[in-house]
């Protein structure tokens, strides 16, 4: 994710921001309004159990080792939980749960755990801001 000036995952509503993008990252009841619900569904914020799996534009361009093609400018690796578990499925917030995405034990999103408004589930994102921490190993 993006990095804000304060060290913690830049917010916003990009795919590299902590937030999540109307009508991309997520499923919207009624479909397309996105002032309506989120879906909880196998859509959400998505995450990797590894950054070396991440798409190069995602990966700090500090970490480029000649064969990854790392170039994210303002990146930086962030961990949920500060690296406290595995990457499992299971609650990693009020109102959030980690689920892998069909047939990957390594990729997965957090979503909601019930239909909720967009502005709850950016708001119940946003609060996880300070559990996510830098971890470049």
């Amino acid at each position: 994710m993006k990095k804000a000036n304060d060290g913690l995952p830049l917010l916003g509503t990009k795919a590299n921001c902590l937030g999540v993008r109307p009508l991309s990252d997520v499923d919207l009841k009624p479909p397309g309004d996105v002032l309506g619900d989120v879906v909880s569904n196998h859509k959400g914020l998505s995450v990797s159990a590894d950054w070396r799996t991440l798409l190069p534009h995602l990966i700090p361009e500090h970490l480029e080792d000649d064969s990854n093609g790392a170039c994210g400018k303002n990146m930086a690796v962030y961990v949920h939980g500060n690296n406290t578990g595995p990457f499992a499925e299971g609650e990693v917030g009020p109102g959030l749960e980690l689920v892998f995405k069909a047939g990957k034990i390594d990729v997965g999103v957090i979503r909601p755990m019930a239909t909720v408004a967009l502005t709850k589930y950016q708001d119940d994102l946003k609060a996880t801001r300070l559990n996510w921490k830098i971890d470049e190993s």
